[in-house]
């Protein structure tokens, strides 16, 4: 990103284009034992224009999903198979995931390692601008990044709240790894409050922050 380097680099202008047509389709198999089997497909193809790579492609992409009560446990991956310039995309994801209960208490997990760019990313592009990605701190593009976290509800004020203390763990190769403690608060469907302390570490000296969180429904 050069936008806010102030005078230290000259401005730049980027001019990238961008067209995709893409199919997706997905069929979800109940199994025997409980729970279902969802695997998916995605054919794309796409042309690129203006500044940097040019040229047309063909996108290929698929995951994999397997739901059973409160778990669920989702691999996927998108690879560019060909393009006229020379552009190479892969990517991997997977991630596994435990819900609590319908009432918010008991034991919770997440678990998301990825591996290069899983997803077009066009969403992404729309949302942020060319400079979403160096602006959030991603690095590069085919990095392997791991997020992590453990959290347990447990009832109070009188069992009609739920807090849930947890702890997350984030890594990117090459990046920061950032380490997270703190509480959420749930008071019934329409309010909760979380405070979250974080610690980064990496090349430059560690940062070290504290976070709340409110969300109100009406």
């Amino acid at each position: 990103s050069v936008e806010d380097n102030g005078s230290a680099i000259a401005e730049v202008s980027v001019d990238t284009r961008r067209v995709r047509l893409a199919a997706e389709g997905s069929r979800a198999w109940a199994l025997t034992g409980g729970g279902t089997l969802t695997p998916s497909l995605e054919v794309g193809a796409r042309w690129d224009g203006g500044d940097g790579e040019t040229g047309a492609g063909v996108e290929l992409g698929g995951g994999l999903e397997w739901v059973s009560g409160g778990l669920s446990v989702e691999m996927r991956s998108r690879a560019l198979a060909a393009h006229e310039g020379g552009m190479e995309e892969w990517g991997v994801a997977g991630s596994a995931r435990l819900s609590p209960g319908a009432d918010g208490r008991g034991l919770s997990f997440t678990l998301s390692p990825r591996r290069g760019p899983s997803e077009s990313g066009l969403a992404r592009l729309w949302d942020e601008g060319l400079t979403g990605r160096a602006a959030s701190g991603d690095g590069a593009a085919d990095a392997t990044r791991l997020e992590a976290e453990l959290g347990y509800g447990i009832g109070f004020w009188e069992r009609s709240g739920v807090m849930t203390p947890h702890a997350g763990f984030g890594y990117e190769e090459g990046g920061d790894r950032r380490y997270r403690l703190g509480t959420r608060f749930a008071f019934g469907p329409d309010l909760a409050v979380g405070l979250q302390a974080e610690r980064k570490e990496g090349a430059a000296d560690p940062e070290h922050g504290i976070g709340i969180d409110l969300r109100l429904r009406w």
